[in-house]
């Protein structure tokens, strides 16, 4: 029993030490994008303002995790699927759809550098 116990407690901590390196090396990427009219991330619907996604964790190959604040504001994680991006772009842009009531939508971003296109569910 007391190995039995001793090897489950080592795969515990070499899963802790994986889990912490995964997080640890994901791209601490920022990217900031002023919106001059109504617009909606996550549901939420805000006046003319500033958008900042950073980067915490790589959840999978294909799936990133965002931290998004407006406008000072912290509205929490959300995640994007990531992908190469459709056509390589000079800066950073914001993806939005127009709403029927003429506000816009927040899809998704693509990054200069990499040729990273991430799109929101």
């Amino acid at each position: 029993m007391k190995t039995r116990f001793s090897i489950s407690r080592a795969a515990v901590a070499l899963a802790a030490v994986a889990l912490i390196g995964t997080t640890a090396n994901a791209s601490p990427e920022e990217v900031r994008f002023e919106v001059p009219q109504t617009f909606r991330v996550a549901g939420h619907e805000f006046g003319a303002g500033v958008i900042l996604l950073h980067s915490v964790a790589n959840y999978t190959p294909s799936t990133a995790l965002l931290e998004v604040w407006v406008n000072g504001e912290c509205l929490g994680l959300m995640s994007a699927r990531r992908m190469d991006a459709e056509a390589p772009g000079g800066r950073a842009e914001a993806v939005f759809l127009r709403a029927d009531d003429g506000s816009l939508d927040m899809v998704g971003f693509q990054v200069t550098g990499k040729g990273s296109t991430y799109r929101f569910p």
